[in-house]
């Protein structure tokens, strides 16, 4: 069993801090801040959960080049004021994010690259104090980048990730099946896209669309630049992925961190894509569930940089932005977000490496980054007034 680091909040670091209560758009609440110990080690990736009573599971990864460890933090209480941060192991990849889900009887499930191969970890309790690992694909496969994952309707996981570089199909992204909840079968693979000659893709993000099929959006390299344009691919027909629909939906553009993509699927099936790679950001809302033409919605100036995606009552987008000492929630007015209104909290930020966002069961937003100069991560949580007046627990 792994040694837990436990800790309080960061005194040294301010208490809590509290902003003004949010405006209509969310239900009423007061943004919080926390800083998560991390014993002053830079980190590099981080993916959120929510549990099903609202607290935050945090999955990150140290960013030291030959030396990275993979650590979960198990938040004892809604602002994760306290809670434990458990060393996972040793990874050695430190370039994408780690995928986690909580089952239904709230054991995390951890997928992550495990010496250039792709490994799921079936946490053996709620703590993920010990875990039994599956290798879907061997180590040394050169397996890296972001491994979303998400679970099917059966309780089964469905990972996505690109195949090993020595494949029949180098970089080709695939979807991955699990047969079972610890994915120890051989499962059902399917390749959703090829990179053109020279390309790459990268910043993978996954979702569930009509039928139970998913559905993936990505950034593809122009050649062997650092210019990437948004695809997305569609999967449709019974067994799922059996017809898919692969469309790029933005012209190149150089890409400005955090270049990951971020998806939501509408309640009439339509998918809807945030680009945040340009100091012009937009939401590419597709035309149809197949997603073969987009409208390109640019966000209201105050708006921001964005930060994930995730859509409110009456299919209204929100996503967390950052701009240099603050960080907020913001949730537009309609579905086309033509405009909106945030909820913002002072912070010693710079810029963000990386991060991730989520709507608890109020829809009340939860924000999770990593600074960009100082490599510290941070959690903010929109609680409501009452919990706030309560206490945290």
């Amino acid at each position: 069993m792994r040694t837990p680091i436990t800790y309080g909040l960061l005194l040294a670091l301010g208490t809590t801090l509290a902003a003004a209560p949010a405006l209509a758009a969310f239900p009423a609440c007061t943004l919080s801040l926390t800083s998560i110990d991390t014993s002053n080690v830079p980190i590099g990736f981080v993916r959120m959960a929510l549990r099903a009573d609202g607290r935050p599971l945090l999955v990150f990864n140290t960013d030291m080049a030959n030396d990275t460890q993979l650590l979960v933090h198990d938040c004892a209480n809604l602002a994760c004021t306290s809670g434990t941060s458990y060393p996972f192991g040793y990874i050695s990849s430190r370039f994408g994010d780690s995928g986690v889900v909580i089952r239904a009887d709230n054991r995390p499930l951890l997928t992550t690259s495990y010496y250039g191969g792709l490994r799921l970890y079936d946490c053996n309790d709620v703590s993920c104090l010990t875990a039994s690992p599956t290798d879907i694909v061997a180590q040394s496969s050169a397996i890296r980048g972001d491994l979303p994952m998400l679970l099917q309707a059966s309780g089964n996981p469905l990972l996505l990730y690109t195949s090993p570089f020595n494949s029949a199909t180098p970089g080709a992204l695939i979807a991955h099946f699990c047969d079972d909840v610890p994915c120890t079968g051989p499962g059902r693979d399917v390749l959703l896209a090829t990179p053109p000659p020279q390309s790459q893709f990268a910043a993978y993000a996954l979702a569930l669309g009509a039928q139970g099929n998913p559905v993936a959006s990505y950034l593809v390299s122009d050649g062997a630049s650092t210019s990437y344009g948004n695809m997305i691919s569609v999967c449709s027909g019974e067994p799922a992925c059996s017809t898919i629909t692969t469309t790029q939906i933005s012209a190149p553009t150089g890409r400005l961190m955090p270049w990951h993509t971020a998806l939501a699927i509408r309640s009439d099936a339509r998918p809807l894509v945030l680009d945040n790679r340009t100091n012009d950001p937009a939401l590419l809302d597709c035309d149809t569930p197949a997603c073969t033409s987009v409208t390109r919605r640019s966000l209201p100036a105050a708006a921001g940089q964005p930060l994930g995606l995730a859509l409110m009552a009456g299919d209204r987008p929100a996503f967390a932005r950052y701009r240099a000492s603050l960080m907020s929630a913001w949730a537009c007015d309609d579905a086309q977000c033509t405009s909106g209104s945030e909820v913002a909290i002072t912070t010693s930020l710079d810029w963000v490496r990386d991060g991730d966002f989520k709507l608890d069961a109020s829809q009340r937003p939860v924000i999770t980054w990593i600074n960009g100069d100082t490599r510290a991560l941070w959690v903010a949580r929109c609680l409501s007034d009452a919990l706030f007046a309560n206490g945290f627990d």
